[in-house]
C-alpha cells in the first residue's frame, strides 16, 4: 500500500487544486460553505493565489487530500489559526491521508506560537468529526440552519482545539 505524504503544491500544478477542490464541492455540498458553482470559474491567477494556505495528501505524488490552514493576521487573533475545506479523495481515505493532514496542521500552528485552531465541521460529516476528535478538538457549539443546499438547511458545529 503507498504512503500519504503531506506538503506543498506547486503553483504550476494549480489546475490539480481546483480539480480537488471543485471534486469536493460537488461530491460533499454539505461539508463545506462553498459551492462547487461558485468555484468552477475562478481563474488560474485565483487559485494560485488560493493555494498559499493549503496543504496537499499525496499518495504516488498525486494531490488526494487537502486542508486549508490560515493564521490570522490581527493582533488580537494572532494565537489562533483556522482551519477550512478538508477534504480526502474517497479511494484514499482509511489510509491515514486526514490525520497526517491534522497533524501537520498542529505541527505547523506550534511552530508559529498558535494557542488555538478553530474549525466548523457538518455533523452530516461523521467520519470528519471523529477525525477531528480524534485529534483534540471539541464541540463549543452549534450554528442552526449554517447551510442552504437545494432548499434544505444544516447545522454546523463549531469545534475548537487548544495547544
Amino acid at each position: 500500500m503507498p504512503g500519504i505524504s503531506v506538503g506543498r503544491l506547486a503553483s504550476k500544478r494549480w489546475r490539480e487544486y481546483r480539480d480537488i477542490r471543485l471534486e469536493a464541492l460537488r461530491t460533499e455540498p454539505y461539508a463545506f460553505g462553498s459551492s462547487y458553482g461558485e468555484e468552477r470559474g475562478q481563474t488560474g491567477a485565483e487559485w494560485r493565489r488560493r493555494m498559499g494556505n493549503v496543504l496537499f495528501a499525496f499518495r504516488d505524488g498525486k494531490p488526494v487530500g487537502m486542508l486549508t490552514l490560515v493564521f490570522d493576521a490581527h493582533r488580537k487573533r494572532s494565537h489562533v489559526a483556522d482551519i477550512y475545506g478538508v477534504y480526502v479523495r474517497s479511494g484514499s481515505r482509511g489510509l491515514g491521508a486526514g490525520d497526517k493532514l491534522i497533524e501537520r496542521a498542529i505541527e505547523l500552528g506550534r511552530g508559529r506560537g498558535i494557542l488555538k485552531m478553530d474549525l466548523d465541521v457538518n455533523p452530516r460529516q461523521g467520519a470528519a468529526l471523529r477525525l477531528y476528535e480524534k485529534h483534540g478538538f471539541r464541540v463549543v457549539g452549534r450554528q442552526r440552519k449554517e447551510l442552504r443546499i437545494n432548499g434544505r438547511y444544516s447545522d454546523m458545529l463549531i469545534m475548537e482545539r487548544f495547544a
